[in-house]
Parts: C-alpha cells; structure tokens; sequence
C-alpha cells in the first residue's frame, strides 16, 4: 500500500505516458532534439525503481555548456517502462553554489525524509566543487538546503578543486552515517593524487572529514562516482576511473576499514560503460546503470564525449572466484518475446541453422543472415560449441568479406581475452582486433560460448556467457551484418535473433 507521503508521486505516475525515446533506457534518443544523459543516481523506494540523471542541454558539446545539468527524474515498476517525473533537481541561479551543475551524489530514505547529497557546481569560486543537500516527502518535489552548500574540502589534506560525487550511507557498525567523497590528495605525484575521502556524521546535516583517506591507491588521477556495498560475502567498492585506462572498475575487502584489494577481474566493462551506479531492489538483486558516450558529430571516428545514452538496466552479481559479474536483468530479456533462428550461410552458398566450422591449423567464416533491424531494442544471439579450440572464435560485425570494415570482436582460447575493436589492415601484427574495449572470461579449447548483442539504434552491448560486458557506440551509415569466424579450431555455430513486439 502506497503512504500519503507518495500520492503525489502516484498521480503523476498514472498520468503520465512511457518515455519518450530521449529517456527509455529499451530505447535510444535522437541527439539533435534531446540532450545527452550521464551520470546515474538510482534508488529504490516504496516499490519503485527510481532513476536520477544527469541530463545536459540539447546542441551542446564542450565544457562548461555541455556541464550544465540538473538532476532529471524517472521511475518504473519493473525496469522497463519508465515514466518521467521531470527535473527533480534544477540548476540554481545568482550567487547558489550550484549555478553551473548539479553533479553526481546519492539518495538516502531517514524517517520519511529522502536526503540528497550533490555535487553542486560552481566554476568561477575558488572551491568550484562543494557538496550540497537537498531532501523531499513526496519523492517528487525537492527542496534545497538554505544552508548551502554544507560540506568543503580541508585544504590542509585535499586539493581544493575536486570534491564531488558524494555517496552517503549508514554504517551499522559505527552507528553513523558516513560519506564517501571523490578528491584528490593536496601532495604526491599529480596524476596519482586521486582519493576517495570519507567523512562522518551523526545527524546529516553536520559533517566530519576523516583526514585518512577512505581509500587512496597512488594510481589514479580520480575515482569518480564511487560507492561501496556488500555482495557475496565481501565488501564491494565500486568507482569510475577516466583518465588511463577509463573503465568502472571495483575493489574488494572484508571489512569496511579496507585494505581494498584489487580482484583479478577488476572492470565491469570497458570504457564506454561510464559512471555505474547501482540500487538493491526487493527481491535482494544489485541492479546497475551506466552510459554510453556520444562522440563528436555522431560519426565513427569522432572525439568520444561525456554523456550520451542510458545503457540497459544490469544486474551485478557474484560468479565464479567470487568475481562480480553483469547480466541483463529477467524484465530486460522478457520483452524480446519475437524470437527466431537465422540461417547462417557457408563460403559455398549453402545455408543451415548448424553450422559446423572445421578449421583445425586454419581459418573459416561464414555470414549469419539477419535481414533488416528495427531500431529499438533486439538480441542477437551467437552460441558456440567448442570442440577443438586452439586459437579463437570471433565476430565480425558491420563488416566485409576481408575483415578490413567495422567491429571485430574475438575470444582468444587460451588466454580467455574478449576484445572488440577496428578491422585487420592485412598486416601479420594487427591479425587481432585494435582494442578498443577488452574484457576477460575463463579460457577453453572445449564446451559451450555465448555471444549476447543487444542492439538499439546504435548502441551496442555485448555479453559473453551472461558474466562480462563489453559497450561500444557505432556510427556505420550501412545495416547490421554479422560474420561467425574461427581461427584453428572446430567449432558448431547457431544464431538467434529476438526481438520487442510492440
């Protein structure tokens, strides 16, 4: 039953039709009318998947414009059909701290009371960087703080320009409420100063900074978006790195107090899955999200931008060696209710729903026939049976019968690598893809492999036996094709394509 508190949540609900395309993460928004979308704050209450974002103007590219954002609102009942509640979170004005941007932070429910803790954005201070509160009873209407902003850097330990993202939780052992905070150390080497700074508080409202950093690698330039979480028996500290290596990746420890350890799989995905955020939901699931990156003109080759789509809704869950692994969520794969087999036709013209590829010492491809894709969400799905793998099974996807176009995405057998990445140029050195988004599975010459591609518009997601993901973003003006190829191996194919009835 719905309290009083969210009737005016619930009315808007009702009213409201689905998404627009700009906003339905099963969908993708045309650029040149609606802004890009970043950054998730997702939360779940009173039964609700609620989904805050950071949405940018519309025709904006560079910095600070396209910075310009406030918190944009949507919520669901079941991860699919998302309703707008509209901007919960505008941009503040004259002298307000957050005049420039309402930056990432987090959700916390106290006694009927949501809290929200910002990174309120103001470039021309001399701390363009502060957190800021703001707290509702309806989960619609939002008021800020006249307290403004409530929380800065200690310039004794912090470098005073980087102090955002805040995540705010309750530490059940120490009784208060602590605060995780992105920031960089004020000594060091620049680009290892990067810190998650932690401060604490009793009551929400006043705030303590730690002077020890909640973690602080010597590695990184930023942690961006961090939060941390229980899962499998461990704690969970997840973070967004875009400097080197850009990637949302995570650390583990058995006790809040650290050491955070570095798992063996650390990236949740590569590059183009930005500023993951997640939510536990009722039936005890981590559900994530993240973005994919517009790029500049939207054409292949263009400058890879901040903000773009909402990718699809992730679960995160533990998997083999206690490693986090990625899945669409069951509501995701339920509304591909259309689905079929696709002949896959040979080198000789010859087409089967099997086939089987005997190319021990050598190499063999063969074209899946697909046919035309409607733009809105569809699943093409690859499975491999591995009976001799030496070297590796692989994709090519937008590609030609030389594999000098498009995507190339290849499993390598023995190391169990997964890149995806531009064509072969022909040359003995760039046999394999140029990686542009890596990932990592167990390797095998034998069983069973799967190749999951969901494909909107041109948003790619790709995941490799339901654990790991990789998302790229393609500006190909030519229809999907898809080619299934071994290198050294005897391997049977069969391909599926299901898509939305709407």
């Amino acid at each position: 039953m719905r309290t009083d508190n969210h009737q005016l949540e619930e009315d808007i609900f009702m009213s409201q039709p689905g998404l627009a395309v700009s906003m339905n993460p099963l969908d993708v928004r045309d650029p040149r009318v609606d802004g890009p979308q970043g950054d998730a704050i997702p939360f779940f209450h009173d039964g609700r998947y609620h989904l805050f974002y950071l949405e940018a103007p519309a025709g904006k590219y560079d910095q600070p414009d396209r910075g310009r954002t406030p918190w944009r609102h949507i919520v669901s009942d079941n991860l699919v059909d998302w309703h707008d509640l509209g901007i919960a979170l505008p941009l503040g004005e004259g002298d307000d701290p957050d005049i420039d941007g309402i930056w990432t932070g987090s959700i916390i429910a106290v006694d009927g009371v949501l809290h929200v803790f910002y990174t309120g954005g103001r470039r021309s201070a001399c701390i363009p960087q502060t957190v800021c509160h703001a707290t509702s009873r309806d989960g619609v209407l939002f008021k800020k703080s006249p307290s403004n902003p409530i929380h800065f850097p200690r310039s004794e330990w912090f470098e005073q320009r980087d102090w955002r993202d805040p995540f705010v939780f309750w530490n059940e052992e120490h009784k208060q409420y602590w605060m995780l905070i992105t920031a960089r150390a004020n000594d060091g080497p620049p680009g290892r100063r990067g810190v998650i700074a932690l401060s604490t508080s009793d009551d929400l409202v006043s705030w303590t900074t730690v002077c020890e950093p909640f973690y602080a690698p010597g590695n990184t330039y930023s942690m961006e978006c961090p939060e941390v979480f229980r899962l499998g028996g461990k704690w969970r500290l997840v973070f967004s790195r875009f400097t080197e290596y850009a990637a949302t990746v995570y650390r583990e420890a058995e006790d809040l107090a650290g050491p955070w350890r570095t798992p063996k799989y650390p990236a949740l995905d590569g590059a183009r899955w930005y500023a993951a955020k997640s939510l536990e939901d009722a039936q005890g699931r981590r559900i994530a999200f993240g973005w994919v990156h517009d790029r500049r003109g939207f054409v292949e080759g263009g400058e890879w931008l901040w903000g773009g789509d909402m990718c699809l809704p992730r679960e995160i869950f533990v998997g083999d060696e206690d490693r986090l692994c990625v899945r669409p969520p069951r509501e995701v794969d339920a509304q591909l209710t259309s689905q079929r087999p696709l002949p896959i036709r040979e080198a000789s013209g010859a087409t089967t729903e099997e086939w089987e590829a005997s190319a021990a010492g050598t190499f063999s491809i063969a074209e899946i026939e697909i046919g035309a894709l409607q733009r809105s969400l569809s699943r093409l799905t690859v499975e491999a049976d591995l009976q001799d793998l030496a070297g590796g099974v692989g994709l090519a996807l937008y590609s030609n019968t030389g594999l000098t176009e498009g995507l190339l995405l290849f499993f390598d057998a023995s190391t169990g690598t997964i890149s995806l990445g531009g064509p072969t140029e022909g040359e003995e050195s760039d046999r394999l893809p140029v990686p542009w988004v890596t990932n990592q599975i167990a390797g095998r010459s034998r069983g069973k492999l799967r190749f999951d591609l969901y494909l909107r518009g041109d948003v790619l997601e790709i995941f490799v036996d339901r654990q790991v993901a990789l998302t790229h973003r393609q500006y190909f003006e030519r229809p999907l094709t898809a080619q299934v190829y071994v290198e050294d191996g005897v391997v049977t194919f069969r391909a599926t394509l299901a898509t939305r009835v709407n």
